[in-house]
């Protein structure tokens, strides 16, 4: 990219990091489970900046997408809930007796996919420059 970044642009960057790791092999499924949510939070993040509405530094998605629905805008339905995501990132991250009854990888994927699609379609239609990361 050349010329100025924009914060949207930054957090499109990261969200796909994050993303990424979803599809990578070998990852614990505890590992796993955290980058869904943030995933979903830069991509949050990201929308709410390019709305130029701020946001407290948080990483709670029910808190960010009450701002997202203030601003008149609506996450597509998913598989998985943002609480589920919210929950999966950090009690199942750090305790081994949940880590089985996490989220299917499938629905994970699924749910980051939709949210993506929706924020960078978005993002477009209010950017006259969009510049979404490719997802390899």
């Amino acid at each position: 990219m050349t010329g100025q970044v924009s914060q949207a642009q930054v957090l499109l960057i990261k969200a796909a990091e994050d993303e990424k790791t979803l599809v990578a092999p070998g990852i614990s499924e505890s590992i796993l489970g955290f980058h869904p949510q943030q995933a979903v939070e830069k991509l949050i993040k990201a929308l709410l900046s390019q709305l130029n509405v701020s946001y407290e530094r948080t990483h709670d998605l029910g808190r960010l997408n009450t701002l997202l629905l203030a601003a008149g805008e609506r996450l597509p339905t998913t598989p998985l809930a943002l609480s589920e995501l919210n929950d999966f990132a950090v009690a199942y991250r750090y305790d081994l007796l949940f880590q089985a009854a996490g989220p299917a990888k499938a629905d994970q994927i699924e749910t980051v996919r939709l949210i993506r699609e929706r924020v960078v379609a978005r993002i477009s239609a209010l950017s006259a420059t969009p510049q979404p990361p490719p997802l390899q």
